[in-house]
């Protein structure tokens, strides 16, 4: 199967494939598009041209770049092997489709919406214009409406992006001109919560005054503060119907050129008061309360859990220096992720090469790199000794760029395939992957310009000049290597071993002169929400605002900004008191207020904010009688942090001076 990013339309539709394929034998390769080989985009012909797929179904993939759709490319790839289409456009005559019939669904919400409730007032958000699925929807919504009477007055249609923001903004729009709106239909669920947010914003109570209802019936929708009605397309009955149909041509046998499955209404509180009711009088019934409200805690313990586990993985791999290095995290941190099996491949110039394997049926372990065959094919995914691996369960497969001209394949299995590690895991293992190869070829220069140097100063004795300014050379090439070793590769500060190493520095200063040391920990309020929210990629970017704010707020060179973990931070300050540390601790709070960085995962208008905690050891605390340590500045400040957070976030917690409250005794701190 092809698809475009793993997502919750992608996920049901693989669990319907997975259940008719491997009742029948047979496997299933999750390919995520674009999966070009390095500078080649028809990665999908060379594994079909290798034998590696027999059979291809298509979603409506497209081109990233352009938005443009790419099914008649890959159709164009896949020759040769039957291909079936999850109504792609623009359909292609003869691949055989499967398709909802969103038209009926529609229909279906449009009599709940409008039929005895007196809504008079409909809304439809659509999506793109050059969307079949939006135009689909938009134009059974609009004829159920005529049918009733009614009327669809200009300004009731509009156009988002099928997301949540755009909807939001268009909502908020036809609000503010004014347009009597008391029932909504959205072409998807995201673009209904993002009309539920416009509503709020605007004091409408839902379902009350105005009844909303989308299409698809995510997860986010169904466990919404309001819980979202909509049209569920029978995602794993698709699923189901396009592997029956592959077995079928995989079986020399005649299929229909079209089939439609079946859509069903999910009504929910946010179009329906008395089912809001339900939900929400215990003396109606406590049992529907208890269930609900059981199952949203179950999924937000399943996600929190989920998103420390990726977290924990991405803070192993950002630390990994070498292959050897990747290999072993991952083998420590994919059991913690459900990942049943999973494999790991190089690709240099066409060619493969495995470097580490887990959880294969074949008996093999992750052990050192290169453990099976040196190289093969690229096209065939697996080497030799594996290649069964591809007749079993299901694998999701990312080409991962590297650069350089090198690349690499990940392939990974779950009981349940969920978002969150489908889009996290990769970009986690490509980063380091990434890091990895820079370092290699860091190492590799240095290596080969102190051979010339050795060469060099055995063929020119006499040239002192050329020698010198070869060592001087290599001497900054090391230094170079040495900084970035101690560098975080994503926002430019000290990683934690540049943290630790200025700690150290700091601290002898310390014990040898008696000054004062300060440390400050900071830590970025409520971010999972915001990765939640707005994507681990703008997260990136969250971090780098951040740590620039934090830069620009100490006093020069002496003073070391670290990125602690995640999103956490630390600032050392040698030969600075707790007062002077309090200055630059509200320093960096001005600059964060100052950026009003957007929070997209709190309430509209909420902006970025850090809770910070500073502890210091005074004059003479690094005396050994004291029993103090560098690490008791630091859990102090973390435990001052963890007061700020605990007393409500977005502020400064002061611990009392180590030299008075001595190492683990604890100690009060000043409020702020």
């Amino acid at each position: 199967m092809v698809i475009n990013r793993v997502e919750d339309y992608s996920l049901r539709v693989i669990d319907g494939l997975r259940e008719v394929l491997g009742a029948g034998g047979a496997s299933l390769l999750v390919l995520i598009h674009p999966s070009a080989g390095p500078g080649d985009g028809r990665w999908l012909q060379r594994l079909v041209a290798a034998g590696t797929v027999d059979a291809v179904v298509l979603s409506a993939v497209t081109d990233p770049a352009t938005g443009a759709s790419a099914v008649q490319g890959l159709v164009e790839q896949a020759r040769g092997v039957p291909v079936v289409s999850l109504c792609a456009q623009p359909t292609v005559p003869e691949v055989p489709t499967v398709c909802a019939d969103g038209a009926a669904g529609v229909h279906s919400v449009a009599a709940h919406l409008l039929d005895g409730t007196g809504r008079v007032h409909p809304l439809v958000v659509s999506g793109p214009v050059d969307n079949a699925d939006a135009l689909e929807r938009e134009t059974a919504f609009a004829e159920a409406v005529t049918q009733r009477g009614l009327e669809l007055p200009p300004g009731s249609l509009v156009r988002a992006g099928f997301d949540r923001d755009s909807a939001y903004r268009r909502t908020l729009e036809v609000l503010e001109a004014g347009l009597p709106v008391d029932a909504v239909f959205a072409a998807n669920d995201e673009m209904a919560l993002g009309v539920m947010d416009a509503l709020e914003a605007r004091g409408f109570r839902v379902p009350e005054d105005v009844t909303v209802a989308g299409f698809d019936d995510t997860v986010a929708g169904s466990t919404a503060p309001i819980p979202l009605t909509s049209v569920d397309q029978q995602l794993e009955a698709q699923g189901r119907r396009a592997a029956h149909l592959v077995l079928a041509l995989l079986a020399g046998e005649q299929v229909p050129a079209g089939t439609r499955t079946a859509c069903g209404l999910v009504v929910r509180a946010s179009s329906s008061a008395s089912l809001d009711a339900v939900v929400r009088d215990e003396e109606v019934d406590g049992r529907a309360q208890d269930a609900a409200l059981s199952a949203s805690l179950h999924h937000a313990r399943t996600e929190l859990l989920l998103t420390q586990q990726l977290l924990g993985t991405s803070r192993a791999l950002a630390n990994a220096l070498t292959e050897e290095d990747v290999v072993g995290e991952l083998g420590a941190w994919l059991p913690r992720l459900a990942v049943r099996r999973a494999f790991l491949v190089r690709v240099r110039a066409g060619s493969a090469h495995l470097l580490g394997s887990w959880g294969a049926t074949t008996g093999t372990s992750p052990g050192p790199v290169g453990q099976l065959d040196d190289s093969y094919p690229a096209a065939r995914l697996l080497p030799g000794a594996l290649q069964d691996e591809l007749s079993r369960g299901a694998l999701v497969v990312r080409h991962l760029e590297l650069g350089a001209g090198e690349a690499a394949v990940l392939l990974y299995e779950q009981a349940h395939f969920d978002r969150h590690t489908g889009e996290a895991l990769p970009q986690d293992v490509a980063r380091a992957l990434t890091a990895v190869r820079r370092t290699r070829e860091s190492t590799d220069h240095a290596a080969e310009l102190e051979r010339l140097v050795a060469e060099r100063t055995a063929q020119l004795q006499a040239e002192v000049g050329e020698r010198r300014a070869a060592q001087e050379e290599l001497s900054r090439v090391n230094a170079g290597l040495q900084r970035a070793l101690l560098t975080d590769g994503l926002t430019g500060l000290a990683n934690r071993p540049g943290l630790d190493a200025a700690l150290a520095d700091a601290w002898r200063e310390h014990a040898r002169t008696g000054a004062p040391l300060s440390v400050l920990v900071c830590d970025i309020d409520h971010f999972k929400a915001y990765n939640d929210a707005a994507g681990h990629l703008a997260g990136d970017r969250c971090l780098r605002e951040v740590a620039a704010a934090l830069a620009a707020s100490v006093r020069g060179p002496h003073d070391t900004v670290a990125r602690y973990g995640g999103e956490e931070f630390s600032i050392v300050l040698p030969a600075t008191g707790p007062d002077v540390a309090r200055r630059v601790a509200d320093r960096v709070m001005e600059r964060i207020r100052g950026a009003a960085l957007p929070h997209p995962g709190l309430r509209t208008g909420a902006v970025v904010s850090i809770s910070i905690g500073v502890a210091s050891v005074a004059r003479g605390g690094g005396d050994v009688r004291d029993g103090l340590d560098v690490v008791d500045v630091l859990h102090a400040a973390d435990a001052a942090l963890y007061r700020a957070k605990a007393l409500g976030r977005a502020r400064v917690e002061v611990a009392a001076p180590l030299s008075a409250c001595r190492a683990g005794a604890g100690g009060g701190a000043q409020r702020s």
